[in-house]
């Protein structure tokens, strides 16, 4: 198992930039360990995928926000 945060291969974000990437694993050392979701333009992140379809959820300069 890989710890590393780098996308996914299936990921969107290897095809465009800025995108919402993951699942990524928190490595098991980490108490309650779980998976979480990234937007890597405003580098906020969620365990819930659909947060990140939200607008709300972006910080106000994010430019996927405006894609939700």
């Amino acid at each position: 198992m890989s710890t590393s945060n780098s996308p996914p291969e299936n990921s969107i974000a290897s095809e465009q930039p800025n995108q919402i990437t993951g699942p990524y694993r928190e490595p098991p050392t980490v108490s309650n360990a779980t998976t979480y979701w990234r937007c890597e333009a405003c580098e906020r992140e969620s365990i819930r995928e659909q947060d990140l379809h939200r607008e709300a959820f972006h910080a106000d300069e994010c430019e996927v926000a405006d894609r939700c």
